[in-house]
């Protein structure tokens, strides 16, 4: 397996449609995002590190 030059790796090229940008300031699963917040509000946020070793 041949190891690649960080410099002739490429990265895709991330085109966004701007027809979604209509969608930005709606909630389109109301119901989803209320029993988030809910399990939110009870249990918190998980501590998440990224230094665990």
């Amino acid at each position: 397996m041949k190891k690649k030059n960080l410099n002739d790796v490429r990265n895709p090229e991330i085109i966004f449609d701007e027809r979604l940008d209509k969608y930005n300031d709606k909630n389109l699963f109301p119901e989803k995002l209320a029993k988030a917040q809910e399990i939110i509000a009870k249990y918190g946020l998980p501590d998440i590190k990224k230094d665990k070793k």
